[in-house]
């Protein structure tokens, strides 16, 4: 292990670091969902707030250049991914945005397991939303994000899958791993 930005932190700065990951984490997971589910928006703080978390972690839980260098390049070719999705109006800029910043936590042993349980929420969301756009009556639709999220055809909160897809994947993570074995 590369020693070069912090010493290895002991075991109470360890369980600060990972109760910070969680919160960090679930924090903005919980507040995209939120935010796609009522206005099918994803605000730019989220995604800058769970950027700079990782940055802020990262050098408590330094595992070498390699590995902060893999973290990176995950995150800029999901960015990539994304903004490619969202030129081709398969995904909003919310979401994309939210992808690149939530794979940044990630390495690829990650992914596998994040994408696959991201495009299985994705499709029980799918699911739900077709069924309950052509089965739940107007009239139960009273407040305007419910209206919004089961009467507008062409938009979907994949944000919902993608913070279902991270949340799942962070307790299995190479980061969170490293964070707690320092507990």
């Amino acid at each position: 292990m590369d020693e070069g930005i912090c010493p290895p932190p002991g075991k109470q700065e360890g369980d600060v670091l990972t109760l910070f990951i969680i919160l960090i984490f679930m924090g903005c997971m919980l507040a995209a969902s939120w935010n796609d589910m009522t206005s099918m928006l994803i605000p730019n703080w989220i995604s800058l707030v769970l950027v700079a978390g990782f940055f802020i972690v990262t050098p408590f839980a330094w595992q070498g250049w390699e590995i902060f260098g893999t973290h990176i390049l995950v995150g800029v070719i999901f960015f990539a991914i994304g903004v490619g999705m969202f030129a081709l109006g398969w995904m909003g800029g919310g979401d994309a945005k939210l992808l690149a910043a939530t794979s940044i936590w990630w390495v690829w042993g990650d992914l596998p397991y994040y994408l696959a349980s991201t495009a299985i929420a994705g499709g029980v969301l799918a699911i739900f939303l077709i069924l309950g756009r052509k089965f739940f009556p107007v009239s139960i639709l009273k407040t305007d994000w419910l209206h919004r999220l089961f009467k507008d055809e062409k938009k979907m909160p994949y944000g919902l899958a993608l913070a279902f897809g991270a949340l799942v994947t962070l307790p299995k993570s190479d980061l969170y791993q490293f964070a707690v074995s320092l507990s």
